[in-house]
């Protein structure tokens, strides 16, 4: 299945004087998500959110401030892509076996996926090469995405536990009771999502 729920995609934005003036617009054109992983913002202290240079600025110290260099991402997979760079081309992320994908890329798909798990898996030799350099096979991208489904499947369980008290329909409390156990487990697993995440 499909990595991200939803594509990042850069809109066009007027210059700022310095990257970091960027970071609620990457934040709204990343839809809160790391680039990289897809893990939200939602549960997360903002200082865990970084911007990262594509192409690194240390490398490329004329793209600092453009807009389409920059990528909205989680400390976890912008200190592993840190300033890992092929080549001495800013236009070439990859050849073929080693480097990057841009995350607004539609290739960037054709190379990463998730399993029914939620595991984070290559497609292709280069897919392998940024799953091993951003440490996207860390089991915490996983309990992260399962958590988030979680989250989804809570709030839609939220209102059926209401229906069923006001009904109070014969075996009702049965359900109740399962409902709001399964509501329960997933606060216990955004406790460790906190915990996870430092915070």
């Amino acid at each position: 299945m499909a990595l991200r729920e939803l594509k990042p995609a850069r809109r066009d934005i007027a210059a700022k004087l310095k990257y970091t003036d960027y970071r609620e617009d990457l934040r709204t054109d990343f839809n809160g998500c790391c680039g990289y992983c897809d893990d939200s913002d939602a549960y997360t202290d903002s200082i865990c959110f970084h911007i990262d240079h594509f192409a690194p600025k240390s490398q490329f110290a004329e793209l600092e401030t453009s807009y389409a260099n920059l990528i909205y991402a989680c400390r976890f997979c912008n200190m592993r892509k840190s300033y890992h760079w092929i080549g001495l081309d800013s236009t070439v992320p990859n050849d073929g076996s080693r480097g990057f994908v841009d995350p607004c890329d539609d290739q960037y798909d054709d190379h990463l996926e998730r399993t029914a798990e939620g595991a984070i898996v290559s497609k292709t030799v280069l897919g392998r090469y940024m799953v091993n350099r951003l440490n996207l096979h860390l089991i915490r991208h996983q309990v992260l995405w399962n958590s988030r489904r979680a989250r989804k499947l809570r709030e839609e369980i939220d209102p059926l536990i209401e229906r069923f008290k006001q009904a109070e329909l014969p075996k009702s409390e049965a359900y109740i009771a399962l409902l709001e156990r399964y509501i329960d487990l997933t606060r216990e697993i955004e406790r460790y999502e906190g915990l996870a995440l430092g915070r």
